[in-house]
């Protein structure tokens, strides 16, 4: 996996498969780059040959700060606490 940025954007490019066995990695080394000069983040998957839930999963996480009780509960109602990233 690779990572390179571009003006706002935050790419991520290399990716073989996006599975249980790396999907904490991409977590990891792609969460700290998302910032306010690079908020958007692209992956290409043009070389991504299996995915599975973990890997979805990880595409799709984000984090939310200080959700308010409405909004985490409405998230909990959902079921989205397992996919998105609560703090208080």
């Amino acid at each position: 996996m690779n990572l390179s940025l571009h003006e706002n954007v935050l790419e991520v490019h290399g990716l073989d498969c996006l599975s249980a066995t790396n999907s904490a990695d991409f977590r990891n080394r792609v969460r700290p780059m998302i910032d306010a000069q690079h908020p958007i983040v692209q992956v290409d998957c043009s070389t991504v040959r299996f995915i599975d839930s973990e890997g979805l999963g990880a595409l799709v996480s984000i984090r939310l700060l200080h959700p308010t009780p409405l909004v985490r509960k409405l998230i909990e109602l959902i079921h989205f606490d397992q996919i998105l990233e609560l703090t208080p």
